[in-house]
């Protein structure tokens, strides 16, 4: 690592993109309500804001010297059961899916939400449980590395409420993200690599994002969604035994305390 990790550079990186994601959205005039309904919304609020963000999360990776350690997780730790965690999260989202009328749905549409929620996944996952994750563990107890990166990836929703988002709603997404960044924390600790978290919240956004513009709200199928309270269950139980084994990566085994 070219530059020691440390929490302020964590801190920075958050500022930065944020800044970068809410310009792009004055600029584009974005409406966060809208913004996964059709190929030009997405386009201006996903595409173009979270591929420049994620342009300098990239950028930010190479000259600090924190690609490895931002997206490895040697040695992985916890139990194989865990695993289970993100395969309910991917059942949960089949709930979503399911509702959806996908003869409805057009192949530009579709490709550009790949892309989006692709770009969502890595932007988010590098910013809070790799870049940001490396930096928090420069200077903190683990236990404090997995609050701190929920609570970062739970307040760079605060944003949408300057978008029209809804207040109440926003605080509520506020604190299912910071349930969900347990859940992606786990992940890559249990995997050993941020690939895996960053796949799955890509999925769970797109499930979002076109069970919203397409999905038929009454469907049975919706009830599957549910299940991502299970997962939370079952990764806070994680959680509890991945931090009692205290294992350190072995990036940060030599790092001062």
């Amino acid at each position: 690592m070219r530059v020691k990790p440390n929490w302020v550079i964590t801190i920075l990186l958050t500022v930065v993109y944020m800044a970068i994601v809410g310009a792009v959205w004055a600029i584009n005039d974005v409406n966060y309500k809208t913004v996964g309904d059709t190929t030009d919304n997405i386009m201006a609020g996903i595409i173009v804001p979270i591929g420049l963000g994620a342009i300098f999360l990239a950028v930010a990776a190479s000259v600090l010297g924190w690609w490895r350690p931002a997206l490895r997780e040697v040695p992985r730790v916890g139990p194989r059961w865990l695993l289970l965690v993100p395969a309910i999260y991917v059942v949960a989202a089949l709930g979503g899916l399911l509702s959806v009328d996908f003869a409805r749905v057009e192949g530009k549409y579709l490709l550009f939400l790949i892309v989006g929620t692709l770009l969502i996944g890595f932007s988010e996952e590098m910013l809070c449980r790799g870049l940001g994750l490396v930096g928090l563990r420069g200077s903190l107890p683990e236990v404090w590395v997995w609050f701190f990166s929920c609570l970062i990836f739970g307040a760079i929703h605060a944003l949408n409420i300057a978008f029209g988002a809804d207040v109440n709603v926003t605080v509520a997404q506020i604190g299912l993200a910071f349930l969900a960044g347990t859940v992606f924390y786990v992940v890559r600790r249990n995997t050993g690599a941020l690939v895996w978290a960053m796949l799955l919240h890509a999925f769970w956004d797109f499930n979002t994002l076109i069970a919203s513009a397409y999905g038929a709200t009454d469907s049975p199928a919706r009830l599957l969604s549910s299940a991502q309270y299970i997962g939370v269950l079952l990764a806070v139980v994680g959680l509890v035994i991945i931090l009692r084994k205290g294992v350190r990566p072995e990036a940060f085994v030599r790092q001062p305390a």
